[in-house]
């Protein structure tokens, strides 16, 4: 999978009603750099400095599946996985069927803070490939995401579900396949992130490209054929939006749907009660701060941060909650 990527930096710590809490050096992995995850860990580690918080927050790329990995094995504390990929892990299927076991135990100890809106799976291809819709990247190279990531895993079982023959499924990171595009050796690509996606608007300017999406008709063929597939949506976005968030530089033929699901935020289950409840209440009492940051993560609010989950909350997250009057 390679190295983690370290971006963030350690921060100090904060000085808490019930007494100093013990110093922690926590790290926290998201997805990519470019995702709202990771985006969300860097301003939350920001908070606490600010706070003066003792506890020390670095953020790491990983992706999905190797983050939570990383969990079970004790590299890393806190992770960015879906409601759907942690019911995977947990019960060991897809990406994660050959787990061992020890690594599934580890898996079922693991606790929520929260639920954010995060990304979603967008299909772009360049405007002159002949492509207009999914079934139109039968015979096609398509960037899939990283290797051993679950967007392969979706994406190959969307293109058995409309049929196609034949896609030449390139696994490559989503910036290496833009990069292929501009230069015509490839024909389409996924791109996991918000709108608008920085990657895709800056490719944008170089390339004429085209949002392609699944068929709408397909969504419920989807969620019974894709693992934990009650958790996966087709979210429909309108033309004008994309048209708006890209300048109308990228051609849109309708509306189009990008699949997506809900997402957590997961703590190991050994890091400390006190330690968990002084990092939700941090985030959550510099939210309009880190709202201000980027539209994605104008979108976390408390009114859905229970909402879809997959594992239990950490017990220092629901003190938290019960104390502001989430939870009964």
């Amino acid at each position: 999978m390679g190295h983690s990527k370290i971006v963030a930096a350690a921060f100090a710590g904060i000085l808490f009603a019930s007494g100093q809490a013990a110093a922690e050096n926590l790290v926290y992995s998201g997805v990519a750099t470019t995702s709202d995850d990771y985006a969300l860990g860097v301003l939350w580690s920001n908070a606490l400095a600010e706070a003066g918080s003792k506890t020390r927050m670095t953020v790491v790329e990983n992706g999905t599946v190797s983050g939570i990995r990383k969990v079970a094995q004790g590299e890393v504390d806190i992770v960015g996985i879906g409601a759907p990929n942690y019911l995977d892990a947990v019960e060991g299927t897809a990406q994660f069927e050959k787990d061992p076991p020890r690594l599934r135990e580890a898996y079922k100890d693991m606790r929520v803070i929260l639920s954010i809106p995060t990304g979603m799976a967008q299909y772009v291809a360049r405007a002159d490939s002949g492509i207009h819709t999914f079934r139109d990247l039968d015979g096609k190279s398509v960037g899939i995401g990283r290797p051993g990531g679950n967007a392969g895993r979706v994406s190959e079982i969307l293109f058995d579900l409309h049929g196609l023959g034949k896609v030449n499924a390139q696994r490559l990171e989503y910036g290496a396949a833009l990069d292929q595009m501009a230069a015509g050796s490839m024909d389409a690509t996924l791109v996991w992130g918000g709108i608008p996606m920085p990657a895709i608007d800056n490719a944008s300017r170089g390339t004429a490209l085209r949002f392609i999406s699944p068929d709408p008709k397909t969504q419920q063929a989807f969620r019974e054929t894709v693992t934990n597939g009650q958790y996966y949506v087709y979210q429909e976005v309108s033309a004008d939006v994309l048209k708006q968030a890209y300048d109308g530089r990228i051609a849109v033929d309708g509306p189009v749907y990008f699949w997506t699901f809900p997402f957590q935020i997961m703590v190991r289950g050994d890091v400390d009660e006190q330690t968990v409840y002084d990092l939700t209440k941090a985030l959550w009492t510099n939210i309009d701060r880190i709202r201000e940051q980027s539209i994605a993560l104008s979108l976390i609010s408390l009114d859905t941060a229970l909402e879809g989950l997959s594992g239990q909350i950490h017990p220092g997250a629901e003190r938290y909650y019960r104390e502001i009057g989430k939870l009964d």
